[in-house]
């Protein structure tokens, strides 16, 4: 007898129903479009300035990181979009009743409309390769450089998307969900880096005052790996200087070797704390769920 690969049947569902759309269709012609056209905009850019300063084939090299960047944060707008709705949306239809009178798992209706979320973003990147090689083609950049960075994308995805299905479990309205969703993920980002630069002033103010040289922020800068988005952040630096956080944390004036190896290591550090953080968010989730379960 063959065996029957088991698939989370709500990721299974979702899979089906969203095949049936024309919506990713347009999406997707969206999105290279978009991406096309800031291309253009960087050859005509570099076109322009060839006429004075002549061809710099080297500006070219930084396509990748634009267009990097660009899907960065269209994913971080797209995945709230698709998971603040997955539970609220379920309430609006009125079909979360029924959701939950099959044997099903809340936990496992969570994972399920991450996955589908995250199916999207696969779509969107696989979809989106045959403008990135244009970075590789002109820019010289390596496939290892591609693929890392569709690791990134990823990882962003799945972030974003655990807090997206974590507001949709919360609030009843897929809009409040939505905008839930983009302001706890920008309220990080300013958090993180607002925490950083305070420890940071305070730091060289105690310097200044006692006459000694600034030594860094030490420790105080693993406050940062709580940012989403700092791994990514390191992961463009190592693929355009070849340097990475840790650099900067020395040029700024660490000296321990403990901390500076740590900091070697930021990209998976980072991914590993933000992944549990992503797992607390399903948990949470679920328990909502659960709690709107043993209502009925």
């Amino acid at each position: 007898m063959r065996k029957r690969l088991h698939m989370n049947p709500i990721w299974k569902k979702e899979l089906v129903v969203g095949s049936r759309s024309m919506k990713m269709s347009w999406a997707i012609m969206g999105i290279n479009a978009f991406l096309t056209i800031i291309v253009l905009i960087v050859l005509s850019i570099t076109n322009m300035s060839a006429a004075t300063s002549g061809y710099r084939y080297a500006t070219l090299i930084w396509l990748f990181p634009i267009l990097g960047c660009i899907e960065c944060g269209l994913i971080s707008l797209i995945v709230p979009v698709i998971t603040s709705g997955s539970i609220s949306g379920e309430r609006e239809r009125q079909t979360l009743d029924v959701m939950l009178t099959t044997p099903v798992t809340t936990f496992s209706i969570a994972v399920g409309k991450l996955g589908s979320a995250m199916s999207v973003v696969m779509m969107y990147m696989i979809a989106s390769i045959p403008v990135m090689a244009i970075a590789f083609v002109l820019g010289g950049m390596s496939w290892w450089a591609l693929l890392g960075l569709f690791g990134m994308l990823l990882y962003l995805g799945i972030y974003v998307g655990s807090v997206g299905v974590f507001c949709s479990s919360v609030v009843k309205k897929s809009v409040v969900s939505t905008i839930l969703t983009i302001a706890i993920g920008i309220g990080i980002i300013i958090v993180t880096t607002v925490i950083l630069y305070v420890v940071i002033a305070t730091q060289s103010a105690m310097c200044d005052a006692k006459g000694v040289a600034y030594a860094g922020p030490g420790a105080a800068a693993f406050i940062m790996m709580l940012n989403p988005y700092s791994p990514i952040v390191d992961f463009m630096m190592r693929v355009m200087m070849g340097t990475g956080i840790d650099r900067l944390m020395e040029e700024m004036g660490t000296k321990s070797s403990i901390i500076l190896a740590i900091s070697r290591w930021w990209i998976p550090c980072s991914i590993v704390i933000n992944m549990i953080i992503s797992f607390i968010f399903l948990k949470l989730a679920a328990r909502n769920i659960s709690v709107t379960r043993n209502r009925k």
